[in-house]
C-alpha cells in the first residue's frame, strides 16, 4: 500500500512529496494542482494583492450552469483533486481576504462569507487550500478570522482537516500557527489518525514537537487537550507511540515518552505491549530506551506471551540480553515441545497497514 513518504527537516514548508505509481493517495486534495505562481503574492503593505485581469466582484465559484470539462480534459491538465478552476478562482479567494483588510467598497463581511464559505468538490476549505498550496500568508488571514472556532477542524472527502494536511507535507510552522489557533489535536481522518499518529509515520518530529509543545514545555494549563492525542487509537489500534516504536524511530520514541505517553498501553488487536512491539521489530535501540523509561518487562499478551518470550524466538540475540539485565525472566515455554504447540498463537503482524 503506497503512502507520502519523507524525511524529517528543519522549519517550514517543504516540497510535496511523491505518491507511489498506482498507490492510494493519501493527500489527494488538491495537491500539486495547481503551481505556485497561481497564487498572488503578499502586497508590500501587507495586504494580500489582487491579480492582474480579475474584476472586482468576480464569483467565488465557478457557474454551475456552464459547461463542465471532461474527465479527459481534467487528466491532460495534470489535476489531481482539487476542484480549484485556476488563476481566476484562486484569485478571487486570496482578494476575498484582501479586502477584508484593504476595506475595498465590498464590505468586508460579505467577502468574508465567500472566502470562508468557499468548499471545493473534494470537500477542501480555503483553509485546506491555503496549507495544500502553502500560501502563508494567506493561511494567516483566515486565521485572523477562524481563531478557535470550528472552521479550523472541517474534515474534506478523506476526513483531513487542514492540520492533517500541514503534518502530512511536513511543514511545522503551518502545523504551529493551526495548533496556536486551536485546531483539534484529536480529529481523526479515514485511516482514524490524528495528526500525532501521521506525524509519527511520516517521521516528521519538528510536527510532532509543535503538537506537544505545551506538555514538553510544562503548560499544565493546557496539558489535557494535548494530553488526550497521545492514548488516541487509530483503527489499528495504535497509539502514536506504537506507530513510532514500529518505525524504529528512536528520536520520535524518546520525544512521546517525555511528553507522557503510556509505557505499558497495549494494542488492540492482540494485547502487545509498547515494549513487545519493540522486540517484534528487532531494534534493541528502542528496546533499551523503553525499558530505561520503566516499561513493564513481564507485560503479557492476550495469548500470555512477554517480551521475553518473543524476543528468545528472534534472531537479535542483543534483545534477551537486554531483557534479563533489567529483570525478565526467562520465557514459561521453555521446552521444543511448548514452542512447537504454540508457535501457530505466535503474533508478528508488526507492519502498519498505511492506506487505511
Amino acid at each position: 500500500m503506497a503512502f507520502v513518504q519523507g524525511q524529517p527537516g528543519q522549519g517550514g514548508p517543504r516540497e510535496p512529496k511523491k505518491l507511489e505509481a498506482g498507490g492510494e493517495e493519501w493527500c489527494d486534495s488538491g495537491l500539486g494542482s495547481l503551481s505556485e505562481g497561481q497564487l498572488v503574492q503578499l502586497q508590500e503593505d501587507g495586504g494580500l494583492g489582487v491579480p492582474e485581469g480579475v474584476p472586482a466582484g468576480c464569483p467565488l465559484t465557478s457557474d454551475p450552469r456552464a459547461p463542465q470539462k471532461s474527465l479527459e480534459e481534467e487528466e491532460e491538465e495534470g489535476r489531481l483533486d482539487s476542484a480549484l478552476g485556476g488563476d481566476e478562482e484562486v484569485g478571487d479567494l486570496v482578494e476575498g481576504v484582501g479586502g477584508v483588510h484593504l476595506q475595498s467598497q465590498v464590505g468586508p463581511e460579505a467577502w468574508l462569507r465567500h472566502v470562508l464559505g468557499f468548499v471545493t468538490e473534494d470537500g477542501d476549505t480555503a483553509l485546506h487550500l491555503a496549507v495544500i498550496h502553502e500560501h502563508e500568508a494567506f493561511l494567516d488571514s483566515i486565521l485572523q478570522y477562524t481563531h478557535g472556532t470550528d472552521y479550523l477542524d472541517i474534515q474534506n472527502d478523506l476526513g483531513q482537516t487542514a492540520l492533517h494536511i500541514a503534518v502530512i507535507l511536513g511543514a511545522s510552522s503551518f502545523v504551529g500557527k493551526l495548533v496556536s489557533a486551536g485546531a483539534g489535536l484529536g480529529v481523526q481522518e479515514k485511516g482514524g489518525h490524528t495528526a500525532l499518529h501521521l506525524a509519527c509515520r511520516e517521521g516528521w518530529r519538528d510536527c510532532a514537537e509543535q503538537l506537544l509543545a505545551p506538555l514538553t514545555v510544562q503548560r499544565p494549563c493546557q496539558r489535557n487537550r494535548f494530553q488526550a492525542q497521545l492514548d488516541c487509537t487509530n483503527y489499528d489500534g495504535y497509539i502514536p507511540l506504537h506507530v513510532a516504536i514500529l518505525r524504529k524511530d528512536l528520536g520520535m520514541v524518546s520525544l512521546l515518552i517525555s511528553a507522557g505517553s503510556d509505557l505499558n498501553k497495549p494494542e488492540l488487536s492482540c494485547g502487545r505491549s509498547p515494549l513487545h512491539l519493540a522486540v517484534e521489530s528487532q531494534s534493541p535501540e528502542v528496546v533499551e530506551c523503553l525499558l530505561r523509561a520503566g516499561a513493564d518487562t513481564e507485560a503479557r499478551m492476550y495469548v500470555g506471551y512477554t517480551p521475553m518470550y518473543s524476543a528468545v524466538h528472534r534472531p537479535d540475540q542483543k534483545i534477551p540480553q537486554l531483557l534479563r539485565e533489567f529483570g525478565s525472566e526467562e520465557p514459561e515455554w521453555d521446552s521444543e515441545e511448548s514452542v512447537d504447540s504454540n508457535s501457530e498463537e505466535e503474533y508478528d503482524d508488526i507492519v502498519i497497514n498505511c492506506g487505511h
